[in-house]
């Protein structure tokens, strides 16, 4: 009942948040259309190294285990990037396509990562038909604000179940996907079909192929492995933990802490192990809420505390001395570091005992979603001069 409660929790909060007035089209059908004020302003400074990673999901009939695995791994994703040195900014932007020329879901890149995760489970399948996957790697190339630099990786995964070529022929992806490896960012094929299967597969491998990228294959399930760990209820109290060092200023604050809340809760409601796997995210340097939290704010040395004005600042700092404030601050920044570094330690033994299960059970992932995205990610990551520890 814990669980049903939180989900239950995490979907209304969600729903209040996620649609604006202008997300329901003309024919009632609820389409998930970012906020002017959600969207990223203006380009990513070109000074840090970003990886750019955009989900192109296939939301057509059939696709429901997919989209269900992707948001139970996710986690698991953004962990393995964290891994990456020199430190990235990871962004994620979104795309669900199978409306031929119809409505997209789709949100920008963002570095905000529950935000990201609140846009992700509002994808479902939607009963679709008609997968243009040559336009959705166009939209996902021009539509997207992409990150510059000498140390950015740019990748599109484009998941699908059915042959690539459909859609209009100017949109093709013989002709998309050589645009895009132009602008230097990566196509990444990952089918998940038995329809048409002699004909199918191949024109998956040809977009990837066209545009430097890599072709896997996964389980229309997902094929992902799922391991309960007795480390799993430890790191959700932890992630909990971590939530009460957060200092929230202006005007984004409120909507911040009720995103975090909302992402604990539907992490937990999918059950031990997603919340496991998003309490080790939020302990990493890219689970970063500086637009609404002081303490990450106050890492970056431009950021000047004394120049916010009261009505700027959360009640427990406007009784305090300007000086006292940023003892206040770096109290936190200390107690968020004890759990931080507490959340390493004990995802380090859950990390064992998983290897050891799979190891004991013979348990393979190369059919797995989330597999085939860190092992891809990883290899293109090294090839901009990433290392993985």
């Amino acid at each position: 009942m814990r669980h049903l409660t939180r989900g239950f929790v995490a979907a209304v909060l969600y729903s209040t948040m996620a649609l604006s007035p202008a997300a329901i089209a003309a024919d009632g059908e609820r389409i998930a259309i970012p906020k002017p004020a959600d969207a990223p302003a203006g380009q990513p400074a070109a000074d840090k190294p970003h990886i750019d990673v955009v989900f192109a999901i296939d939301c057509s009939g059939s696709m429901g285990a997919v989209i269900e695995t992707a948001k139970q791994k996710v986690w698991t994703i953004v962990n393995q990037t964290a891994k990456a040195k020199p430190s990235p900014v990871l962004r994620i932007g979104l795309i669900g396509y199978g409306n031929g020329m119809g409505p997209f879901r789709n949100f920008p890149l963002t570095d905000d990562l529950d935000e990201v995760y609140k846009n992700l489970m509002t994808f479902k399948d939607e009963g679709w038909g008609s997968e243009f996957v040559g336009l959705a790697v166009d939209r996902a190339t021009n539509e997207m604000k992409w990150a510059d630099g000498k140390q950015t990786l740019k990748v599109i995964y484009v998941v699908g179940n059915e042959t690539a070529r459909q859609g209009p022929a100017d949109k093709d992806y013989a002709k998309t996907a050589p645009l895009a490896i132009a602008k230097g960012i990566i196509v990444n094929a990952i089918y998940c079909g038995d329809v048409d299967y002699q004909n199918a597969p191949p024109t998956w491998r040809e977009m990837a192929k066209l545009a430097d990228g890599q072709y896997m294959e996964i389980a229309q399930t997902g094929g992902a492995i799922y391991v309960a760990t007795p480390f799993d209820d430890e790191l959700a109290k932890l992630s909990g933990d971590l939530n009460k060092t957060y200092c929230g200023y202006g005007s984004r604050a409120k909507d911040g802490f009720a995103l975090q809340t909302a992402g604990d809760a539907s992490a937990a409601g999918l059950s031990g192990q997603v919340a496991a796997e998003r309490a080790v995210a939020k302990s990493a340097a890219q689970y970063s809420n500086a637009r609404w939290d002081l303490v990450d704010a106050c890492k970056d040395k431009n950021f000047k505390l004394e120049e916010l004005k009261d009505d700027q600042l959360p009640d427990e700092l406007k009784k305090l001395k300007p000086e006292e404030r940023r003892a206040y601050i770096d109290k936190l920044a200390k107690e968020r570091e004890a759990v931080q570094a507490k959340i390493k330690e004990i995802s380090v033994k859950r990390d064992a005992h998983i290897k050891a299960e799979v190891e004991k059970k013979g348990l393979t992932g190369d059919k797995a979603f989330d597999e085939a995205v860190r092992k891809s990610l990883t290899e293109q990551a090294e090839k901009k001069g990433y290392k993985f520890e």
